[in-house]
């Protein structure tokens, strides 16, 4: 497969580059600023990451990193369709754009990305009691196993990791949540992991 990332920094497509690390893949990455000509041409919304498969495009991390993970089963990073851990892999994912990110991200527009006079500064406290709560079933989930699906790292991981280790880092959590903090500990050692203390 011929594969082009269009990648930015410190944002979601970190994830899609994990992934292919993972995976073993060759890419061509392209640093494409967020709202410019040229990622516009592969993301309606101008938005990063997206990439090119054989020159037809894809976005959105999750989608992109499950699409990957399932285009090379043999490298065992998700599993089967049809099982009972595909669909823990659904569940996680959903619920972590849903339940976490989804909150940090309003909360990061309304702090940092919009202007003043656009922000609502009241959302912030809404944002972080809904955030925990997420957090809270995750750290739950991990407390009888190394990784969300069980014993193997999976793609899962990379798609949730993300979001948990950025909440992490805003001190969202710490010693309140022991499973958390040991499981992105974990992933912050794998080789190819790009998640920062």
């Amino acid at each position: 497969m011929d594969i082009t990332l269009y990648e930015f920094g410190p944002t979601r497509s970190q994830r899609v580059r994990w992934t292919l690390l993972e995976l073993d893949l060759p890419f061509t990455s392209i640093e494409a600023q967020p709202g410019g000509d040229e990622i516009a041409q592969v993301h309606p919304m101008a938005k990063i990451p997206a990439v090119l498969l054989d020159g037809e495009a894809l976005f959105e991390s999750a989608a992109i990193c499950t699409h990957l993970a399932d285009c090379y089963p043999d490298r065992g990073l998700i599993p089967a369709t049809g099982s009972r851990e595909r669909a823990l892999h659904e569940q996680w994912t959903a619920f972590v754009l849903s339940e976490v990110e989804s909150h940090s991200w309003s909360s990061f527009r309304n702090t940092v990305l919009y202007s003043e006079e656009k922000r609502v500064p009241a959302i912030i406290e809404q944002n972080d009691i809904e955030q925990k709560k997420g957090l809270k079933v995750l750290d739950d989930a991990l407390s009888d196993r190394n990784y969300l699906l069980g014993d193997a790292f999976q793609v899962t991981d990379i798609i949730v990791g993300y979001a948990v280790n950025n909440a992490r880092r805003a001190e969202k959590f710490a010693d309140d949540m022991p499973n958390l903090m040991t499981w992105t500990d974990r992933l912050r050692a794998r080789p190819h992991s790009p998640l920062q203390a």
